[in-house]
């Protein structure tokens, strides 16, 4: 019976964890890194693309890491500070959110009140 219910605590304590930016202290910068499913991908005139969390964070978090941010619900991607990144980072975000398979975003600086996307993973 123990085992279970450590079983049913861990599958509940990942679920409530899974989806939502976490924060680093690194010698080279301090970074946050997402790692989830994409929920929404949003492209706008002024060039900015965002892919929202599954799980917004507390801008708090990434605050007490010396991000400026104002909203903890998406990460942003200037497409005219970087435009072939940028076309890069969209198809892997559009191919991760097609086949419902896990990215990782890594983020350092700002866009926008958003936290700045600065690399991307897709999982197998």
């Amino acid at each position: 019976m123990r085992y279970i219910l450590f079983f049913i605590v861990f599958i509940l304590s990942t679920v409530s964890i899974a989806g939502t930016p976490t924060c680093y202290e690194h010698s080279g910068g301090n970074y946050c890194k997402y790692s989830g499913t994409v929920s929404r991908i949003y492209v706008n005139a002024g060039n900015v693309i965002l892919v929202y969390f599954d799980s917004p964070v507390d801008v708090s978090v990434p605050q007490s890491f010396g991000f400026s941010v104002t909203t903890g619900s998406a990460t942003a991607l200037s497409i005219t500070d970087s435009p072939d990144f940028a076309k890069m980072f969209y198809s892997t975000a559009l191919a991760a959110q097609a086949s419902k398979r896990e990215i990782s975003i890594q983020m350092r600086g700002t866009q926008n009140g958003y936290m700045k996307v600065d690399r991307i993973w897709l999982s197998e």
